[in-house]
């Protein structure tokens, strides 16, 4: 299947030939511009171009004797047109469908034809695609939608199902290679690729994007949305652990679980790669879970979910005490931060911080809460009688001036409580 990927990713370039220099030489520039437009789109031999640049000098002639006796200009602009029924006594059936194509790239009867060769398709079914297709043309109508989601019905049928999804993958190629060029970029500027295995890595990306964008299909419009989202959420597992990364290191969309944070601070840690590599394998394992539990509940599974296993179990088996220490600080630094903020406010609010140095309380506050959040942490996942005891350590190093805001807090609410019970 790899080797075919590979064919349909370096089929020939449609829009990238250029007018014959003997083409540009001999004819006038109004007729090379015309050349230009298809060759633009399509390659063509020089043999061709000559050939329309010849019809086009008998049009000139036509044209001109035209004009000559009267005929307004704008009634004779159709006759510089080029289109299907201008080329087809130039060009072969399958360059026909090859230049169709390059005008019309939803349409996946003509994928099918002009990737015949890689798919291996025999001559019965290219018959029926052909035979299908130009039927079509005595149809109405119908929405995009409608139309691609006809293609899929009639060359499931006519294809076996590895032609049929390698097809799906060849017409979202350009799609495709643009979101492995873009992942490969961020890669690069983050300088995590493996030196001399570029080509296997971005060849991984490039699996997963012709994966995911068959598998999704988004141009059938096959589910509603909550279907299509959930989708799209699972496809996020065929993600080769490289792009994983780059993405959690370039803060772009990647599930929020503790494996992830802990590789978001792969150097401040000083992960090694055997680290890294057995953090994402976790990473997918569990988010495996969610996925299949969340699967089970769309299609009425009721089964009891699947349990999930303790992050901060596997994780302290992957890195050292040292390292897991330092990366429950990283993490939780900037709600502490926020946090001490938020207490410096509620003792302003008191009348607490007049005599107070904000430059020394601050410190004291953020500690307070850093570790209190620590805690709590290890306490829920754990909830063992130690962790309790490293919960009520912290809350009892509680700064003196939040010690004084709680007993103020509480004498509101006894007052408040006592007014409440008067008035009754």
């Amino acid at each position: 299947m790899r080797k075919l990927l590979l064919s349909l990713l370096f089929l020939p370039a449609f829009g990238q030939s250029q007018v014959s220099l003997n083409v540009s030489k001999r004819y006038p520039a109004h007729i090379v511009y015309k050349i230009d437009d298809v060759v633009s789109k399509f390659n063509l031999s020089e043999e061709k171009q000559i050939k329309i640049a010849q019809n086009f000098m008998k049009t000139d002639s036509i044209v001109n004797l035209a004009l000559a006796s009267g005929t307004p200009s704008n009634q004779l602009k159709s006759y510089y047109s080029i289109d299907e029924t201008f080329l087809k006594s130039l060009l072969s059936v399958e360059e026909m469908e090859q230049y169709a194509y390059e005008m019309d790239k939803d349409n996946r009867f003509l994928a099918a034809l002009i990737v015949a060769p890689n798919l291996k398709l025999q001559m019965g079914q290219l018959s029926k695609i052909r035979q299908i297709k130009d039927s079509l043309s005595t149809t109405s109508q119908k929405s995009t939608k409608e139309t691609i989601q006809f293609y899929n019905l009639k060359l499931s049928k006519i294809l076996d199902q590895k032609q049929y999804s390698e097809l799906i993958k060849f017409t979202y190629k350009d799609l495709s290679i643009s979101e492995a060029k873009a992942d490969w970029e961020i890669i690069l500027s983050l300088k995590i690729n493996t030196p001399g295995k570029e080509k296997e890595e971005y060849q991984q990306l490039l699996n997963f994007h012709f994966a995911k964008n068959a598998f999704l299909d988004k141009k059938a419009e096959l589910y509603e949305k909550k279907k299509q989202d959930f989708l799209s959420l699972k496809a996020t597992m065929m993600e080769p652990p490289l792009l994983i990364r780059s993405k959690i290191l370039s803060d772009q969309k990647h599930a929020n679980n503790k494996y992830a944070s802990v590789v978001k601070f792969e150097k401040e840690l000083n992960l090694s790669q055997e680290q890294i590599d057995l953090l994402l394998l976790k990473y997918l394992a569990f988010e495996n879970i969610i996925i299949e539990n969340k699967e089970n509940d769309l299609n009425g599974n009721f089964a009891a979910s699947k349990p999930l296993p303790s992050e901060l179990d596997n994780i302290t088996k992957i890195i050292t005490p040292e390292q897991f220490a330092k990366w429950f600080s990283l993490k939780h630094k900037n709600e502490a931060f926020n946090k001490a903020n938020q207490s410096w406010v509620a003792l302003e609010s008191e009348g607490l911080t007049k005599n107070a140095d904000k430059q020394k309380v601050m410190p004291e506050l953020t500690i307070y809460h850093l570790n209190l959040l620590i805690a709590l942490e290890k306490n829920k996942s754990w909830k063992t009688s130690e962790t309790r005891f490293l919960v009520r350590d912290a809350e009892q190093k509680k700064p003196e001036l939040l010690v004084q805001m709680d007993n103020i807090k509480r004498s509101k609410a006894k007052s408040e409580n006592a007014k409440n019970a008067l008035a009754w």
